[in-house]
């Protein structure tokens, strides 16, 4: 049952116009998917083939990011936006995106939408970061804290966080049996694969290894660009109404760094609160429109770059209070 927060409604677009925004969206997301188990495949390939050191280090990062990528996907799939049908939208976000990962949609699912529902409110599930791990996830804080924090996560230090975070991920109302099951069927193949092809450092070095250390760290810089660093750290979860234009960012990076931090315009994640029925696909779309908005211009925490947020979540450079309607560059918002 749900704690009866208020929760504010802002007017920002009207109703029929939203539906040209908002329903599944099979054909990107299988596209999206497609693109990155494509770059996987080829990054395996490209180092046994080659077999230079040097590009086994590339290819691990290369394929850290994609498995981060991999749950952006499975993401759109737990808000039921990969197909209209639930039972085809789970069993292609398991199979495809999740279950490679070593979570489902269904558990994923359960934390994530209370988290939409509590937001900031101290029932919110994000809460268990800052309540078990506060050293890491409390803002601003010095750039050596975070650079620590960084090292900790690409060198595979920050496990216990980590493992707390997949097993909070595994809150599976229906059961997890069937679902362990068939993750474990999953990976015993792939496994089985390597074997017999003689490539079973392949399956450990290139996907387990980049799942538990570079996917984590993309993880990390993401979740703190969404909600972190916005107003005073005191009034995280504290609030007693849900306010999603005012406790979230939404970050504008370059291409590249889109890329590796925040595929598929989740990086548009006030867009993703105001309206989790839209795919991550639209987001930007869902973006322009909203900046027409005068309510919007004014309140929305919008960061330009990864730089910027730096600057805002580290050191003395960090702002404390938000800067609402203002484009972190100092640029108000037409």
């Amino acid at each position: 049952m749900r704690v009866p927060y208020e929760r504010i409604q802002w007017n920002l677009i009207g109703k029929e116009e939203l539906k040209t925004f908002a329903s599944p969206s099979p054909g990107p997301w299988l596209k999206a998917v497609a693109v990155e188990w494509t770059i996987i495949a080829a990054t395996i390939w490209a180092c046994n083939t080659v077999n230079f050191w040097w590009l086994w280090l590339i290819g691990f990062f290369v394929i850290g990011t994609r498995q981060h990528a991999l749950g952006v996907l499975a993401h759109d799939a737990s808000h039921r936006l990969v197909a209209h049908s639930l039972f085809w939208n789970d069993l292609l976000g398991n199979f495809l995106s999740a279950y490679p990962l070593s979570f489902t949609v269904e558990g994923f699912r359960y934390t994530h939408l209370r988290h939409h529902w509590y937001l900031e409110t101290p029932a919110d599930p994000s809460k268990i970061s800052i309540d078990h791990h506060p050293r890491e996830w409390t803002f601003p804080m010095s750039r050596w804290s975070f650079i620590g924090m960084m090292l900790r996560d690409l060198t595979g230090l920050s496990q216990k966080s980590s493992a707390s975070l997949l097993g909070y991920l595994w809150t599976i109302p229906s059961g997890r049996r069937k679902h362990i099951i068939r993750l474990v069927a999953l990976h015993i193949f792939f496994i089985t694969l390597c074997a017999i092809t003689g490539h079973i450092w392949t399956y450990v070095i290139l996907w387990l290894l980049p799942l538990f250390t570079v996917a984590v760290a993309c993880y990390r810089i993401r979740s703190i660009a969404e909600h972190s660093g916005i107003g005073l750290h005191e009034d995280r979860y504290t609030r007693n109404m849900v306010d999603s234009l005012m406790t979230t960012r939404t970050t504008l990076g370059n291409p590249i760094l889109g890329f590796i931090f925040a595929p598929y315009n989740i990086s548009y994640h006030i867009e993703h609160h105001l309206y989790p029925y839209v795919p991550v696909f639209r987001l930007n779309q869902l973006h322009r429109r909203l900046r027409q908005n005068s309510i919007y211009n004014s309140k929305a925490h919008i960061t330009r770059g990864y730089l910027q947020l730096l600057r805002e979540l580290i050191g003395s450079n960090a702002e404390r209070t938000s800067t609402p309607g203002r484009s972190h560059d100092g640029a108000v918002l037409p």
